[in-house]
């Protein structure tokens, strides 16, 4: 019996696997996904071979000083996100965009060069392979005595493992929609678990890659807003590689998650190619997009994650860091994060 499962494998799962790893303590790791990584998430462009963020893609080395530290810890390169040149607005879809008076969009924001996949990946390849289980997804959680006892549902089958400590380092509303614990949680923690909006689960994002960053040649930033009411991506970005060379636009959507899912593929790539020549003229056309809505991401989004929240979300609720079962069962990730709560930081 290991002295400890966790249960997610994406950035708090796998720092946790790497610290205990570096104590030589015993641990397991299970993951739901046939990938590491959970949000993080990276894809290679065919056209120009540049790897794009589809998940996180930015992080804050003056406000987020731990995730800076295991960046460098791990060797990873980095670069400034491209701010400079013409901040575009576009207010009606018939006009031409207006050029505003702002700088420094993302705030000395930096991202990884070769994508934010690197972190995974890094990390992954410093635990052994055979405490590391993909394709694992848990139905329950037992308190039994001095130990727990983990179901998880594996190539159609019921697999149960036990452990002395627990760590699930997944999102809380989707541990209390879809996983059954015995003895039940109070209510006040699971309307806190509920109360929790899973970050970025009803987002969609694009990136779309290019043979040439023509909005830099013509003096913009590649940073636009778009406010009309038809708009489809209000907000969009650089994201280019750190040379230029390896040239794309990242985007947003406006839409909510229930419209996004009744529009076919094919519609919404010409909608976002034409959202995107509305603000850049037609070299913007021909590109190679790369979309990725985690609203359809059974691992990221809960039903109530569906309805997108009326302010930003808030996090760092304490209940959700308070030890349950006799110091056995935790609760982890960024969602319960005291500080940093959202992002790659909590």
């Amino acid at each position: 019996m290991p002295d400890t499962i966790i249960v997610g494998g994406g950035l708090c799962g796998l720092a946790l696997a790497q610290s205990l790893q570096e104590r030589g303590r015993d641990f397991m790791l299970y993951e739901a996904r046939e990938r590491m990584g959970g949000r993080i998430f990276s894809e290679c462009c065919q056209r120009n071979n540049l790897a794009v963020d589809l998940g996180p893609t930015w992080f804050w080395p003056d406000t987020q000083p731990r995730v800076t530290r295991l960046i460098s810890d791990l060797g990873l390169d980095t670069f400034a996100q491209h701010d400079q040149g013409g901040i575009l607005r576009l207010n009606t879809p018939d006009e031409k965009p207006e050029v505003m008076a702002l700088t420094d969009i993302h705030g000395g924001a930096r991202r990884v060069i070769g994508g934010m996949g690197r972190l995974v990946t890094a990390m992954t390849a410093q635990l052994p392979v055979d405490r590391l289980h993909l394709g694992h997804t848990l139905l329950s959680v037992e308190e039994d005595d001095d130990y727990v006892i983990l179901s998880f549902r594996h190539n159609e089958r019921v697999v149960q493992v036990n452990a002395r400590h627990v760590v699930l380092a997944l999102p809380p509303r989707l541990l209390e929609e879809h996983v059954l614990f015995d003895p039940p949680l109070n209510a006040s923690l699971r309307e806190a678990m509920r109360a929790t909006h899973t970050w970025m689960a009803d987002q969609a994002k694009v990136v779309v890659a290019y043979d040439q960053a023509f909005w830099r040649e013509s003096g913009q930033s590649g940073n636009a807003f778009v406010t009309h009411e038809q708009v489809v991506l209000p907000e969009i970005f650089d994201a280019c590689d750190a040379t230029g060379e390896q040239a794309a636009l990242g985007a947003f959507f406006s839409l909510p998650p229930a419209l996004r899912a009744t529009i076919p593929p094919a519609t919404m790539a010409l909608l976002i190619s034409s959202q995107l020549v509305q603000v850049f003229d037609p070299p913007a056309e021909d590109g190679e997009q790369h979309v990725h809505d985690w609203a359809q991401e059974a691992y990221t989004c809960s039903t109530l994650d569906r309805t997108p929240p009326g302010t930003h979300p808030e996090y760092g609720n304490p209940n959700l860091r308070l030890p349950l079962w006799e110091n056995k069962l935790f609760f982890g990730g960024s969602e319960t994060a005291g500080y940093g709560g959202g992002y790659l930081e909590g």
